[in-house]
Parts: C-alpha cells; structure tokens; sequence
C-alpha cells in the first residue's frame, strides 16, 4: 500500500489519519505518541488478561466471573457519566483480582469500572448496551483458557470476533505459523459482505479497500501474536510504510513484513458520482506486482526474514493469472506471494468450494 493509499485508514467504523501503532510485548515500548489509542489498549489488555490468566492457572484456580475491558476515546467523560468508580491503576499487575470486573479504558492501564461485580455474560452485555458502548472494542477474558476480542463491538455483526485459545503451550511465530494465520483470517474474513462491498451485487468494494483489510487483518495478528511480537501498522521504512510488521521478542522466531494489495474489477465510485471505472486484468497485475519490489525493499531495509505480500482478490470469476503473476515476479526476490479470492456470499465460496456439486452444498446422505 502506498501512503497516499492509507490517509484515511478504517479504524473501528470511522476514517481516521493513519496510525503509527507501536505495540510492543511490554508497556514501556509503547511510544507516547500512540498512548490511548485503540491498537495500544487492545495490545496491553490481551497482554494483561492472558497474563491473568496463565496466573491462575498456575495456582490451579478458575475464573469466578468474565472480565470485559470496553475501549471508549475518553473514558472519563464516558465513566464520569456513567457514574462508575475510576481506577487510575487497573491493570498495573495481572495478579490483581479482576473477576467480574466491567470498565471502560482509553489506555493501557487505568480505567472506569462498573460499581458492582458483574458474574454472567448476559448481565455484561445487558451493561455493556445500556452504557451505549455495544459497538466499542471490547476484550473480554471469559475463563482462563479464552480471550474474546470484539473488534467493532459485541452488537456488531460486521466483522467477527476473535477468539484465542489460552494455555500453557508456547506461542510460535515461524512461516509455517505465519501462513496458517493468514489463511485464517481469509477463511473467516473472505465471505463477509458488510464491510468489504459497498455493493456486492455489482462486485463494487468499499473506499479504500487496502485499509479495511489493514485495519481486519492487525487486529486479527494483534489477537493471535499480541503476546510474544510486535505487531505495528503503518510503519516508516526507507521512503514508505509497510502496512503490517511482526518483530518477535524471541529471537529464534520470524520476523516479517505483510504489504497488501487489493485487486479488483472497478474502482468505488467516487461520492457525488454513480458510474464506476472499470479496471483490466493487465491494470490489476501490474498493481498487485508492483507489491513485490515494495515487500523486498521494505524487508531489506528493516532487516527483517521474511516477505509476504498478500493481493486480496475481488474480481469476478476466481480466475488464476494474478496468483501466477505476483508468484513468478515474487521468485526471484525471495518474497512469498499469496493471492486470496474475495467472494461475494457464502453460496459463492461453497460454489467455488465444491465445484462438482451443481448447488454448492455437500449431499447429506440420508
């Protein structure tokens, strides 16, 4: 993504200037710049209650109640309103008793809590609804082996939630780890249609694309990764910004740049008009290609392992020649090309699926 690309990133529904999202493994990396924003507390509070987590498990205990943080741009005026009591260092030590416990939080410690100690999911999110905050980021530890993120909130069925499995196994960040991940995030991202299309029907994407993608796809990494690297959005490299980095703590893991690009067969009209601009199979080759020389300088520069660069494709009919392109250009500069087909609904996808079956849907035998 270029930078021109990203001067009004997707964040949490709204158009904001891009962000230098630093999220490092520990609080004292986070830059002062990027105190309070939503990348910073949801890094520290995944951080925080996995830790809270591992903690009890190693006293053998359970978790008596969820605990739900709920992001909010000024907790204080929201808290203040809501009449419930601050707690300037919540958060301060994972082994503080956090069960039941609701807040509101702008950043990484500190925050507003309800005044009584919530002990039901539905009793939280009758709360979280009556305090006009069900369409806020919310993490939430819900036992001690699962943390919960809502990315645009629990009322949000927009893009869905993520879910990390806690235990005692080690986190790892390889290739092979990396890969997996990221054909996670196609399988439960490439068949959602209320945030990507603008009209489906028309194959007509939303604004800016590339930045909506960004926006899902870090907080999908910052779900799964939070705990053992850094993952940042936007960074500053030679002359431009990667759109996605992963530095690991442990050294003996990968580390790794992500450019995205998105390719698809009109460009979103633009507001005021109607008609879009058709985009040829040749146009979106040489821009998904134009990725590689991108990936390899930002890798190169940074010092980093590995390069992927990820086209996110939106075009009609799952056709090949892009894959083939972006893989033969990527060979020689050692960057890992990965082509994900964007389909417009659930029966697109089984169709594509199953091709051998004329419905999309696999006979039950009966």
């Amino acid at each position: 993504m270029n930078a021109n690309d990203t001067e009004t990133m997707g964040l949490g529904g709204a158009l904001k200037a891009a962000v230098e999202a630093v999220v490092d493994n520990g609080a004292a990396g986070i830059s002062v710049a990027d105190a309070g924003t939503r990348t910073a507390f949801l890094d520290a509070w995944a951080r925080t209650l996995t830790e809270h987590a591992r903690y009890l498990r190693s006293k053998g205990e359970s978790l008596s109640a969820p605990v739900v943080l709920v992001h909010a741009e000024n907790c204080a005026d929201v808290g203040e309103g809501l009449g419930w009591t601050r707690r300037p260092m919540l958060g301060g030590a994972p082994t503080d008793p956090f069960s039941g416990t609701l807040a509101i939080g702008t950043g990484e410690i500190g925050a507003y809590a309800a005044p009584e100690h919530l002990q039901d999911t539905n009793v939280i999110t009758d709360a979280i609804r009556a305090a006009n905050l069900g369409h806020s980021l919310t993490v939430a530890l819900l036992s001690t082996s699962v943390l919960v993120i809502w990315p645009e909130g629990v009322d949000s069925d927009a893009s869905p939630e993520i879910r990390r499995e806690l235990d005692d196994a080690p986190v790892v960040l390889d290739l092979t780890a990396l890969d997996q991940a990221l054909k996670q995030f196609y399988e439960r991202s490439a068949r959602q249609s209320r945030t990507w299309w603008k009209d489906r029907a028309k194959r007509i994407t939303v604004e800016r694309p590339e930045g909506v993608v960004q926006n899902d796809l870090l907080h999908f990494l910052l779900g799964k990764y939070s705990e053992v690297a850094r993952v940042k959005a936007e960074t500053v490299i030679g002359h431009g910004r990667a759109d996605i980095t992963l530095t690991p703590m442990n050294t003996n893991f990968t580390s790794a740049v992500l450019e995205l690009k998105v390719t698809r067969d009109f460009l979103t009209p633009k507001p005021g008009t109607v008609t879009p601009t058709a985009c040829s199979l040749n146009e979106n080759i040489d821009w998904a290609k134009s990725g590689v020389s991108q990936t390899a300088a930002y890798r190169d520069d940074e010092s980093l392992e590995a390069a992927y660069l990820c086209v996110y494709d939106f075009c009609a009919g799952n056709r090949e020649e892009i894959g083939k392109a972006i893989e033969d250009a990527a060979a020689p500069y050692s960057v890992i090309a990965r082509r994900y087909w964007i389909t417009t609904s659930h029966h697109e996808h089984r169709k594509d699926r199953y091709p051998d079956l004329s419905s999309g849907v696999p006979r039950v035998k009966g």
